[in-house]
């Protein structure tokens, strides 16, 4: 009985220690392409690139922009607002509006986000300003792009807005950085 005690009071132990503490949201992500879409949790947003495919209809079928209010707009279609959809939701609404428009009975459409949203690196950087996202992109990375860090930058810390919030992590190798992020490279203090 006090053996099973206290592998029970180990295991929860081991779960908070690994499971909380961060600061940092987990990480935003989406189907196929990568880090940015591992899974299906990537939210759209304005000026993600979307390609649509629907099976067998070339004519509804391309590539679409979010717009800055976080509507898409397709022929045949109109507009759909996906501002924070997931792929998933935005083809099911996309293949109801097909439907709705009677323009097709059993639509099958498929989604896929081509290009990202842009990433902003801003601070203490030699040239802050906007950049493409890259799929598996971390903060050294996104510095690197803003051509490195000035003499007075923070190597160490950063703070990251993402989808309107801000944190403030400790640089890594591995820490990533997602699209729409702003970086922002604090100066450092002598």
């Amino acid at each position: 009985m006090l053996r099973r005690l206290f592998v029970l009071f180990a295991v929860l132990f081991l779960t908070v220690a690994c499971g909380g503490g961060s600061d940092v949201p987990p990480p935003v992500t989406a189907a196929g392409k990568g880090d940015a879409q591992a899974s299906d949790d990537y939210r759209l947003g304005p000026e993600d690139k979307v390609k649509v495919t629907v099976f067998g209809e070339a004519d509804l079928s391309g590539e679409f922009v979010v717009d800055s209010s976080g509507v898409l707009a397709a022929p045949f279609v109109g507009q759909i607002l996906v501002k924070a959809m997931t792929l998933r939701e935005f083809e099911s609404a996309y293949a109801a509006k097909l439907r709705e428009s009677q323009i097709l009975r059993d639509p099958r459409v498929s989604a896929e986000v081509t290009t990202f949203r842009p990433i902003y690196v801003l601070g203490e950087v030699k040239k802050p300003g906007q950049y493409a996202y890259v799929s598996g992109m971390t903060v050294q990375k996104a510095v690197a792009l803003a051509e490195g860090y000035t003499y007075r930058a923070s190597e160490s810390r950063v703070e990251i807005t993402r989808s309107g919030k801000k944190f403030s992590v400790d640089v890594t190798p591995v820490t990533k950085v997602f699209p729409g992020d702003e970086i922002r490279i604090p100066e450092r203090f002598f």
